[in-house]
């Protein structure tokens, strides 16, 4: 089932006007956070939204601050500041619980926000996600990324060495769309979120239920490698291997919705 989203604003306690749309009313709600470039209100979460079954299911997609319809600030680019903005958006929806999903960079965030606000969150699903450990990437890779992004032609090329197959143009020209918007701000500084602050110990007070999913053939974040450095570490984590590459969401988002349906099934609420 699908209905129309809608957008609403909340303004952090430090000025920052945070965009996100909200589809379904049911009783139980997941915040929605996307991958690098993406946009809560874009084509980040759009594919698996429409695959739901939003009976009982409300599904909240943030834009990350700098990120799609939200204001493009030069600081706030930390773990605690992103966390603030997450349960700022939840508590203005009304969802003082909630289920938190985070795909690729947000899987990152997640698991902080899961570990910090333990009383907050019910559950969370981890798609293609970035670990607690810091990722050894350099400003090197970042800056070969942004050259490649910021053309269309290039950023086709860009997006298939994370896919196992070429995607639908019009979700690559969504996807492009979304990217084009972010500020470079926000796509520097949420790269180099990834690759400080290692706070893998703590995934250990994890109270919240875990589901992972891993792409098959994901060039960056392999079933191996997520299984040694999330699985094992938060307590009755389970782990889902899909096949394809890392852009999950958009390449598989039938089988995700459906996982994600019988993970938050499960879930006492």
């Amino acid at each position: 089932m699908t209905s129309t989203p809608s957008v609403e604003k909340v303004r952090t306690d430090d000025g920052v006007s945070i965009a996100y749309q909200t589809a379904g009313t049911g009783s139980l709600t997941m915040v929605a956070l996307h991958g690098w470039g993406g946009a809560g209100s874009g084509n980040s979460w759009r594919e698996v939204i429409r695959r739901l079954d939003l009976t009982d299911l409300r599904v909240i997609a943030i834009d990350l601050r700098g990120h799609g319809e939200s204001d493009q600030p030069e600081a706030g680019f930390t773990l605690e500041r992103f966390s603030r903005d997450i349960l700022d958006v939840a508590g203005h929806a009304g969802a003082e619980k909630f289920v938190i999903a985070g795909y690729s960079m947000s899987g990152r965030w997640t698991q902080w926000t899961s570990c910090q606000f333990p009383d907050r969150v019910l559950g969370q699903i981890l798609i293609a996600p970035a670990p607690a450990i810091a990722l050894p990437l350099g400003d090197d890779l970042l800056e070969s990324w942004m050259r490649q992004t910021r053309e269309l032609e290039s950023f086709g090329a860009w997006v298939r060495q994370f896919t196992s197959e070429p995607l639908p143009e019009e979700i690559v020209n969504g996807y492009f769309h979304d990217v084009s918007r972010a500020s470079d701000v926000a796509k520097r500084e949420t790269f180099r979120m990834c690759c400080r602050d290692d706070f893998s110990r703590r995934l250990g007070a994890t109270r919240a239920s875990t589901l992972v999913l891993a792409g098959n053939h994901d060039p960056m974040l392999s079933p191996d490698f997520l299984r040694q450095e999330i699985v094992a570490r938060i307590p009755r984590a389970r782990l889902v291997q899909v096949d394809c590459g890392h852009e999950i969401p958009v390449e598989r988002p039938a089988q995700a919705a459906a996982l994600i349906e019988a993970f938050l099934a499960a879930l006492p609420h």
